[in-house]
């Protein structure tokens, strides 16, 4: 009897432990099948999410203070290895936080991935930043400045107070390897599916400090999200990517919105990038409805930005229907079709482009598998 009630303290006790600690393994495969403009129809990636494999856990430290981390890596659904929009070829390419905070202090957090003013646009955009030639939706159109995730970052995401919430990244200098551009995962392709031939670097994507030398730089995004509403405006400060012929130290400002209506929800956006000698602006409006099992998305836009790598600037409109259907919770397929129209400057391969990466000119078709863990 006496034995009986040892083992059951010690699993009793063992249990309140993991009750305050706990390590969870959660990721995403999407692949699929593409036909792009200008390129063979081929097995495709990372089209309705990016593949990852991750890592968070939380630390319950007591009244109501928490510890928690999240260790992020992006990885090829297609042809295996690492994959990162940010270049590196690395575990926790997409995102490495440490964490500290509690539901009425806030949460404050170091280290690297996505900042506040990157979540104005992608609530905004009904595919969630998905499909399309580089399979980010209305991320293409919209200035590199709020689309990078950085490097050493001083975060700070405020409590929700009756529906209002802020987030604050603030960027440091980190040591000499983060403040100098490192190689990229394909040696300086880029993921376009008709990139220009380019260095073994590629400046800012790489670099990916918020800060220079000399120049502080912050992104600041706040927002009201209380039942179907949603209000987001940011600003953005990255003295790092100056615009050919601009101003360094210029803005980049964005709001958004979304109202849902029950049978259907309706987004729009729009930016104005201040880097330039003339301010240029970037917009879309979109729409979702529940229909079936899945969703239905739609959403149309235009970017004048001209990206922070093309002297002159360019035209870019582009159109887009996607659908996804739910085969489990856990489960879906999907298929997009998108046109995209661009005019104006060009790259030094002479291709059409439409911001920092490669995009032709055509309809694009796109199916797929998706499965979270």
């Amino acid at each position: 009897m006496k034995k009986s009630l040892v083992a059951l303290a010690v699993l009793a006790s063992c249990g309140a432990a993991m009750a305050q600690s706990s390590v969870t393994l959660y990721g995403i495969l999407d692949v699929g099948v593409e036909k792009l403009p200008g390129i063979s129809t081929r097995v495709s990636t990372n089209q309705e999410s990016n593949s990852r494999i991750g890592f968070r856990g939380v630390e319950d430290l007591g009244g109501g203070l928490q510890a928690s981390f999240v260790i992020e890596t992006g990885i090829n659904g297609d042809k295996a290895g690492f994959s990162s929009n940010g270049g590196l070829a690395t575990i926790g390419n997409r995102a490495t936080w440490l964490s500290l905070g509690s539901k009425s202090l806030g949460k404050a957090s170091i280290g690297r991935g996505y900042v506040g003013s990157f979540f104005t646009q992608l609530w905004a955009d009904p595919t969630g930043n998905s499909y399309g030639q580089g399979g980010g939706g209305t991320l293409l159109i919209y200035s590199t400045a709020n689309q990078s995730r950085f490097d050493n970052v001083i975060r700070y995401e405020t409590p929700n107070l009756y529906g209002f919430s802020a987030d604050l990244g603030l960027g440091l200098r980190g040591d000499g390897s983060s403040d100098t551009a490192r190689p990229t995962v394909d040696g300086g392709v880029s993921a376009a599916p008709n990139p220009p031939a380019t260095s073994a670097v590629l400046n800012g994507a790489a670099t990916r400090n918020i800060s220079s030398g000399n120049r502080t730089g912050y992104t600041l995004h706040t927002q009201y999200a209380q039942g179907p509403i949603y209000v987001g405006l940011s600003t953005t400060r990255v003295p790092t990517r100056p615009a050919t012929g601009g101003n360094p130290n210029g803005h980049v400002w964005t709001v958004a919105a979304s109202y849902d209506l029950g049978v259907v929800k309706l987004y729009g956006a729009a930016e104005s990038d201040r880097r330039y000698n003339n301010d240029r602006y970037a917009g879309h409006l979109g729409l979702s409805a529940p229909l079936g099992a899945g969703t239905l998305m739609a959403w149309y836009g235009i970017d004048q930005n001209g990206g922070v790598n093309i002297a002159g600037g360019d035209k870019y409109k582009v159109g887009m229907v996607a659908y996804s259907y739910a085969l489990s919770k856990r489960t879906d397929v999907y298929g997009a079709y998108t046109n995209d129209n661009v005019s104006g400057a060009k790259n030094a391969a002479g291709r059409q482009v439409a911001g920092a990466a490669g995009v032709n000119d055509g309809n694009s078709l796109q199916v797929g598998i998706r499965h979270k863990f």
